[in-house]
């Protein structure tokens, strides 16, 4: 059964179990390529093929699969996964409207709850946990509350069916009653990870006015609702890590260019000691700085068994910087796939790495790609 998941269905008030094949998961890339708004694509990553970075594939292989215009020209639009979905703001300038919800799975599209006004702006960091994404994001001057928590949920609903075994669901927010323990108007957060035992979440944050003063770690147990501190210490990495079984450690990619693995903190406040980190000698990222778009950050993503996809834009070759925006196909995405292992001497190492690079139009300087697998 190793291949196989099992789906419960309900059936005369009787639980059924039946099996049913393990889909097969894709990578799925947003991105900025048209003049209207945002597309997603469905990548087989079996299909991709070992190229050099010098050979350049005319777009993706297949059409996208969703596309999104923006209600505003030029608006820019933020995703994020929960289990097999991916949430969609669509238009940050205006509190009436609703998010989407992109079921991978059915490729079908429902429209959620709209988003809170903390929510609304850049900078928001989200990330899964025990079935819920939690949002945390800077203090808005309108609300009080500025960690918030989406899922599906079942609703309560008095005009419910007595003979209907299936409870009323919805998407809906919630505020979290316990705010972080760091200010967010002064701190920036830098890097942030769920640990193993798939509830706590670790955040490291920085002085935004004072980037030298002593940095901190923190962490948010989602069950107990209870904030940590673990010491004037950062993670190693940049934006989102992610837990590797194999490598029992946290991997993310660093500012250098280079990929991280981290040892998994503990989750006692009484521990404040920074953990050990390793990185690889070869540079995956940012190789090449005239052609680097400083505004776009590379994106990684875990596909489980010690496997990653790592994608980011580049200028095309040979296209000036103000002639590369727009329908012009004037940017490059490199599309990065690889293993890591520890070695005999107990070194990061970086192993079945291929790249495909797919030549693509970009609109918006400060987009950065997004990849998800699911």
């Amino acid at each position: 059964m190793s291949n196989k998941r099992q789906h419960q269905q309900l059936d005369g008030g009787r639980a059924v179990r039946r099996l049913w094949p393990a889909l097969k998961k894709h990578l799925y890339v947003v991105l900025d390529d048209w003049d209207k708004g945002f597309s997603i694509h469905k990548i087989d990553a079996d299909t991709l093929q070992d190229t050099c970075t010098t050979d350049l594939q005319a777009g993706f292989p297949d059409h996208a699969v969703l596309r999104l215009p923006a209600p505003v020209h030029g608006l820019h639009m933020g995703f994020a996964a929960l289990g097999s979905n991916i949430l969609i703001a669509t238009n940050a300038h205006c509190l009436q409207t609703p998010a989407l919800v992109y079921d991978t799975e059915t490729a079908g599209i429902s429209v959620g709850p709209r988003l809170p006004l903390s929510l609304l702006g850049n900078g928001t960091i989200t990330i899964a946990a025990g079935g819920t994404l939690y949002a945390l994001t800077r203090h808005h001057i309108n609300e009080q509350h500025h960690f918030r928590a989406i899922s599906w949920a079942p609703v309560e609903n008095d005009d419910d069916e007595p003979w209907d075994p299936r409870p009323a669901m919805r998407w809906s927010w919630k505020s979290v009653p316990s705010p972080p323990t760091f200010d967010m108007e002064d701190h920036e957060i830098t890097s942030y990870t769920l640990h193993p035992d798939g509830h706590t979440i670790f955040i490291s944050a920085h002085e935004r006015r004072y980037p030298y003063l002593p940095s901190g770690t923190f962490s948010f147990d989602t069950k107990q609702s209870e904030w940590r501190c673990h010491g004037e210490w950062t993670l190693p990495f940049q934006g989102q890590g992610y837990f590797d079984n194999e490598l029992d450690a946290w991997v993310g990619l660093r500012k250098d260019g280079y990929i991280c693995s981290c040892q998994v903190a503990s989750r006692s406040n009484i521990s404040t000691v920074e953990p050990e980190w390793k990185m690889v000698k070869e540079k995956l990222f940012l190789k090449v700085p005239e052609r680097q778009l400083k505004s776009a950050r590379a994106t990684l993503a875990y596909m489980g068994n010690s496997n990653f996809c790592l994608v980011e834009f580049l200028l095309r070759e040979g296209v000036e910087f103000k002639y590369a925006f727009g329908d012009r196909d004037g940017c490059v995405l490199q599309m990065s796939m690889f293993g890591l292992k520890y070695d005999r001497k107990g070194e990061l190492q970086i192993m079945r790495h291929r790249t495909n690079s797919f030549v693509v139009s970009k609109h918006l300087l400060t987009v950065s790609p997004v990849v998800f697998w699911m």
